[in-house]
């Protein structure tokens, strides 16, 4: 069920979907199911991940909570948390490849991303959650969504296509933080870069940017943010064991 408030946007209100229909982004434990494994697991590592925030007590403006993650972490932490996401009509910001299956693509891609959204709700429910969800075009966000202590952008940034955008539209709503969390390339150096990374004989169409963490903290100084700290830590993709570097920007309005 959907209940519609704006223009600009929706609130979202679903049932629990069965476990069956459900795609998990992060590694869950469950009493029910168990470990569940998602695409990353984040559980020992969550803190370091959010940039060592204190959450406690703080408005969240969320974008991109896939399963939820991180939004049901942040509401255990203390904090009140709204989390957004385009709609489904939007999809993607696809990037556009020659003779590739753009239609296959899509079609297998929204079946995905159900599936994602589905856990969320699943676990919305198993954790009797008041994170609120609203569908909404990031880089439009109204004034009247709302106005956030805080706003977190993890791992989102590098598949959008401005990723300035998708920061501008959204900072103006954020009266005090902005933390965002990326990949991490050191090979890329110290300079505010933003790495264009699809190839044309390289068939993905889902990924954009590398950032330097440079890139993010100018960014951000330029939209009202001038106090920022660095952090870089590791998580466990799961389809390969692997410690992935990723980085954190945690940027202050004062």
């Amino acid at each position: 069920m959907s209940t519609a408030t704006s223009s600009a946007w929706r609130q979202i209100q679903r049932e629990a979907p069965a476990f069956e229909a459900c795609t998990f982004y992060h590694s869950v434990g469950l009493p029910s199911q168990g470990l569940v494994r998602g695409y990353w697991d984040l559980r020992p590592t969550v803190d370091a991940y959010l940039g060592g925030f204190d959450f406690a007590g703080k408005s969240v403006l969320e974008v991109g909570p896939a399963s939820g993650f991180l939004s049901f972490h942040m509401e255990r932490a203390g904090a009140v948390v709204t989390a957004i996401e385009p709609p489904m009509e939007r999809l993607w910001d696809v990037v556009p490849l020659p003779g590739f299956d753009m239609a296959a693509w899509r079609e297998q891609f929204t079946r995905d991303i159900q599936g994602v959204r589905n856990s969320f709700w699943y676990l919305h429910h198993h954790y009797r959650s008041s994170v609120r969800l609203l569908e909404a075009n990031p880089e439009h966000l109204s004034a009247d969504a709302g106005d956030f202590d805080v706003g977190l952008f993890a791992a989102v940034l590098l598949h959008c296509r401005s990723p300035i955008s998708i920061l501008e539209g959204c900072a103006r709503r954020v009266r005090s933080t902005v933390i965002v969390t990326d990949l991490y390339d050191a090979t890329l150096g110290e300079l505010p870069v933003c790495h264009l990374l699809p190839r044309p004989n390289i068939p993905q169409v889902d990924t954009w940017w590398a950032l330097t963490p440079a890139f993010v903290v100018n960014a951000l100084a330029l939209m009202g943010f001038p106090h920022a700290r660095v952090t870089t830590h590791h998580h466990k993709r799961e389809v390969d064991g692997l410690q992935i570097p990723m980085f954190s920007v945690v940027a202050n309005r004062h």
